[in-house]
């Protein structure tokens, strides 16, 4: 047990006293990185093709490159540069056209046509075809291929019966109008329908490598890639170097000769390599929460705090005891003090939710009327319906937390949670950390009832969160089937009128808030260091940074 663990028990949990000790004993101090702090001269020219080369930094190894099968965001960032959708997302993260040039809808809204670049390539010389995106999809929604991003192309006609195996690939709605030409059928009008296909399960794939190396597909050379860059070499768990497209139907504006992604997890590691000029750009987080503030007065503007599309939450199997119970649910909840936990361990990094959705544009967040009560008031609340829950003195709650392994900042967030329960409400839940993949399979498989999750939006609209409290969504992990919280997202669904569908998902989202199928924690910041002669990189809600649009400016270190 940790040494401030042991002290919060003898001090009867104090929760506040348990924080400031965390931060002088668990690590949370400033981290005091080697060497010194190196300045640069910046011009406005291009650095010479030689070195045009991007060095950054993934929070850890993709779990696949294989388009059709990757969820994390590291996978995301990696494969965003090998490969390119029908559309695509630009340096600030709008979503602009990509293979397709161009496309046309149908009045109804349930027909798109989409029209592809004559000279899109693969990264081996040969054309990309309309055949390659149904070739990919098929493959997608196929029971074989088991996908767990498969439901994300339900809109289109018999995915979800493909899906299902009630009928055969062919039977998808896309069709190939020659080589050059994809005609997608709909059930429902989809207004993000191109903003959805920027994302890298609606990829194409180059059929003849896939057939003939099976799950070997993915390892270089046998990796063929329509992007800006292909993967020339990875190492397992190591150093991923891409270079240039030639064949990239865009490539004349690409000026990166290779990127190389090195991941690292721990992140006062990775902000000692950056300040060692081993990485131009280290993703998020690239700092422990508690340097922000020294970093901020020595490196000036290479420090980029920005909202995130993100959001963090406690995960339960909501059809499982414990957490079968609604009001058990709700009073863990209310029990947690989260301005408490982002002041003393995000240090203000972290944006406290109350709700399932981040901010967004045009849509009006649900906060619960608890969350704006005074402090005795919510845990008065939260103690009521503990003991309604069949909770109290002689009768704990007794559970386990499922977190990753992901360094002293997540240990100690999760640690202060399970005290405020301690302290609010008398149960006693303990920890139990896996590393970050063994923890995705035991959540996948319902080997963990109470676990650390968060949800990062594939694209600006309300239904990629929403989504995961879907009945037969792959990643509804906790199994939450409410039918009022269903019939809304349907009806959100079905509707061409955008305000409409956000008022639907405003509707839903009360529902959760109501039901808490999971403990909302925090809205994240994308947290990034870039170095100034890094150009055409912007901050943006999705912190998506294509390789295609940065390049290296002349510099000088001093």
């Amino acid at each position: 047990m940790p040494l401030f663990k042991r002290i919060a028990l003898r001090r009867g949990f104090n929760i506040i006293g348990v924080l400031l000790t965390m931060a002088l004993l668990g690590g949370c101090v400033p981290h005091q990185p080697g060497g010194e702090i190196h300045h640069y001269t910046v011009g406005t020219a291009l650095a010479p093709p030689a070195q045009q080369v991007f060095i950054r930094s993934l929070a850890s190894s993709p779990r696949t490159l294989d388009p059709s099968l990757s969820t994390d965001v590291m996978g995301f960032n990696v494969l965003t540069d090998l490969f390119e959708g029908l559309t695509q997302f630009n340096a600030q993260g709008q979503v602009v056209p990509g293979v397709a040039s161009h496309w046309t809808v149908s009045k109804n809204g349930l027909r798109w046509t989409f029209f592809l670049r004559p000279d899109a390539r693969w990264n081996n010389g040969a054309p990309v075809t309309a055949q390659d995106f149904a070739y990919a999809w098929q493959r997608e929604v196929s029971p074989d291929t088991a996908a767990q991003y498969a439901d994300s192309l339900s809109m289109i006609v018999n995915a979800s019966a493909i899906i299902n195996d009630t009928l055969p690939t062919s039977a998808l709605g896309v069709h190939a109008l020659g080589a050059h030409t994809l005609q997608v059928d709909l059930v429902h009008p989809t207004p993000y329908l191109t903003a959805a296909l920027a994302n890298t399960y609606f990829d194409p794939l180059y059929p003849p490598t896939v057939r003939r190396w099976g799950l070997a597909w993915t390892q270089p050379p046998h990796l063929i890639s329509d992007g800006a860059f292909y993967l020339a070499s990875e190492v397992v768990n190591g150093r991923l170097i891409l270079l240039k497209n030639p064949w990239f139907w865009n490539a004349g504006a690409v000026r990166l000769r290779e990127e190389i992604d090195y991941p690292i997890k721990n992140a006062a590691s990775k902000l000692d390599r950056y300040l060692a000029d081993d990485l131009d750009f280290a993703d998020d987080p690239a700092f422990p929460p508690s340097d922000i503030d020294w970093l901020r007065h020595a490196l000036g503007s290479q420090v980029h705090v920005a909202p995130y599309y993100g959001t963090a939450y406690l995960g339960m199997l909501v059809h499982e005891q414990p957490f079968a119970n609604r009001d058990l649910r709700l009073a863990l909840s209310m029990a947690l003090e989260r301005n408490v936990l982002d002041d003393k361990l995000g240090r203000g990094l972290f944006l406290p939710a109350y709700s399932l959705m981040p901010p967004l544009a045009g849509y009006t967040q649900q906060l619960p009327a608890w969350a704006r009560w005074p402090r005795a008031q919510r845990l008065a609340e939260a103690r009521r319906l503990y003991a309604a829950a069949g909770y109290g003195p002689g009768h704990e709650l007794r559970a386990r937390l499922l977190y990753p392994t992901q360094g002293s900042a997540a240990r100690h967030y999760v640690e202060a949670v399970t005290l405020m329960w301690k302290e609010n409400l008398g149960a006693d839940v303990h920890l139990w950390n896996e590393q970050w993949k063994v923890m995705l399979q035991d959540i996948q498989y319902k080997n963990a009832r109470l676990y650390w999750s968060a949800w990062i939006g594939n694209y600006l609209d309300p239904v990629t969160f929403m989504h995961q409290f879907q009945v037969g969504y792959p990643m509804n992990y906790g199994d939450f089937s409410y039918a009022p919280f269903q019939k809304l997202l349907q009806a959100a669904q079905s509707s061409n009128d955008n305000a409409q569908r956000y008022r639907y998902f405003e509707q839903a989202e009360r529902v959760l808030g109501a039901q808490m199928p999971f403990i909302p924690l925090y809205f994240y910041t994308a947290d990034n260091l870039v170095k100034p002669y890094v150009t055409g990189w912007h901050s943006n809600l999705l912190d998506v940074h294509p390789a295609q649009y940065i390049a290296i400016l002349q510099h000088t270190v001093h």
